[in-house]
């Protein structure tokens, strides 16, 4: 009986793969072979939870069109938003050129397997089983980088599934729904708003108007403090690292860039989420937390011990804050409280000669570093000075480093030596190689211990030569061969190809051989 003509009803938000693995669980069909053969009229058809194919063939043995199932089963909307192919790409999925697809809708862009698992929401199951009988796959919770139920506000259950065994969501042990973080969650519920309305993409700004403000200079882009962000909210989502600087560059500068729709979800989420801290963390200036450090700021100021950035680190704050609470109190700022005369200046500038740190030298004269810095830089000459004297002192520690380690390894190679101190071997190597090559050990040549090996094995084996030869005698009562003799010592090729090396062996086996041969003789 052909059991597709009573195929089951397709609920809301049900993928197409989670259609037919009902259709087997409820027809009790073990093989998902005799699903595809009675759909597709092949033994084996490959169906994405996100992106199926096929189509057509599923429209035409059920109630339902193609076009419902395109728009309302699958992503195929969400895909179109982040491709210029839209036309291909729906021939792709109501056909059935399957290898087609990861091309067409910019599947491989991804670059992370582990985010194209099946998930399922445990109480969802459960609602589920208790209203037909048994779960299936929900579309939203599919979609990539969602791991929390919009509408449990619990974590997802991921599951392994194949695309070409049709399989149900099971839940095997029956636990308490797991507490996902506040941001997992307001990504799946921004995600389902997608979902269910994805031509809202289409509609939002592109370009440099598309970033939130905060990440905005005029007509330029903070793009470092852009990619801290977004590596924040993928850490929150503990989802790995996706968005390089050159991916986040085509997304903002190029139109309808080709790219997998979660890194363009996930750049529209973080603008979102942003946009939401700001509305529920804002508070006014005159808080409690600002009043307090509006009084630090003021008992700092009128000490006049510190600098305007110093107050700023000590306090938390900015350094404009501070200037503008200084103006309005009618604090001097912009007066230095203390002077440089020309007897402090020649004193640094001695110091500065010498090479002795800036920030000793600021510390000494209770000066800042940048204004001692700009002593240094108003004499001419000078900071190449310093330069060099730096450089100078690299040298000489390397060199001291190096001589160390040649003189407690007296008997090691130059390469030896290199691999013992690689940091002061680069170094000089670069700017001390005149030095470096006169203070290294002399290559030797190589020499040559093949006699003295020799000699040494002749006298090893010797006694393990006779030891066999008088086994064999006593057991067979005929010299061994010398290839006999090879393999019983571990056939090396010793006695076949160098037995005139081992000259007291060579002579023993020689002796033996002719006395054999003599003895054979004289029987004949």
């Amino acid at each position: 009986m052909n059991t597709v003509l009573y195929a089951p009803r397709i609920q809301p938000d049900e993928t197409i793969y989670s259609y037919l693995a009902r259709y087997q669980f409820l027809w009790g069909i073990k093989n998902s072979r005799v699903v595809s053969r009675q759909w597709f009229g092949r033994a084996s058809v490959s169906i994405n939870q996100l992106l199926p194919c096929e189509l057509q063939s599923v429209a035409s043995l059920s109630d339902y069109t193609p076009t419902l199932l395109l728009h309302k089963h699958t992503l195929f909307d969400l895909f179109c938003c982040f491709t210029k192919r839209r036309i291909e790409l729906e021939k792709v999925m109501i056909g059935n050129s399957a290898l087609a697809l990861a091309n067409r809708a910019t599947l491989a862009h991804l670059g992370c397997r582990e985010l194209a698992r099946s998930k399922f929401c445990p109480e969802c199951y459960r609602e589920d089983v208790q209203r037909m009988g048994c779960g299936y796959w929900h579309l939203s919770h599919q979609a990539t980088g969602v791991r929390a139920c919009h509408i449990h506000k619990c974590g997802l259950i991921s599951q392994e599934t194949s695309s070409r065994k049709f399989t149900l969501p099971s839940l095997v042990k029956i636990t308490e729904p797991a507490p996902v973080p506040v941001m997992q969650v307001a990504f799946a519920e921004y995600i389902s708003s997608i979902v269910k309305s994805p031509k809202s993409l289409l509609l939002s700004p592109s370009g440099i108007e598309y970033i939130h403000p905060v990440f905005r200079k005029g007509k330029n882009l903070d793009i470092r403090g852009l990619l801290h962000y977004l590596d924040a909210i993928e850490r929150g989502l503990q989802v790995p690292k996706l968005i390089t600087e050159s991916c986040l560059r085509k997304m903002i500068r190029i139109h309808n860039e080709p790219v997998h729709p979660f890194k363009g979800l996930l750049l529209g989420f973080a603008f979102k989420y942003l946009s939401n801290e700001q509305a529920n963390n804002t508070s006014s200036i005159d808080g409690c937390d600002c009043r307090v450090k509006t009084k630090r700021c003021t008992a700092l100021l009128n000490e006049h011990k510190y600098s305007l950035r110093d107050i700023s680190r000590r306090v938390g704050v900015s350094v404009g804050f501070v200037k503008q609470l200084a103006k309005r109190l009618e604090i001097p700022i912009d007066s230095r409280f203390q002077r440089i005369t020309p007897d402090i200046e020649r004193k640094i500038i001695s110091l500065a000669i010498k090479g002795d740190d800036r920030k000793a030298i600021a510390q000494q004269f209770d000066l800042s570093v940048g204004a001692v810095e700009q002593i240094i830089q108003s004499v001419k000459g000078l900071t190449t000075w310093r330069q060099y004297l730096r450089m100078l002192e690299k040298r000489n520690t390397a060199r001291s480093r190096l001589t160390e380690v040649i003189k407690n390894n007296a008997k090691c190679s130059r390469t030896q030596i290199r691999n013992l101190a690689s940091r002061e071997y680069a170094f000089l190597y670069k700017y001390d190689k005149h030095w470096l090559l006169s203070a290294l050990p002399t290559n030797s040549k190589p020499e040559y211990h093949g006699a003295i090996m020799w000699i040494k094995r002749d006298i090893q084996v010797f006694t393990q030569l006779k030891k066999f030869i008088r086994s064999a005698l006593l057991s067979g009562g005929s010299l061994p061969t010398k290839y006999a003799i090879d393999q019983q010592l571990g056939a090396h090729g010793w006695f076949t190809k160098a037995l005139e090396k081992m000259p007291t062996c060579w002579r023993y086996y020689r002796r033996l051989e002719k006395k054999f041969s003599t003895t054979k003789g004289n029987r004949t």
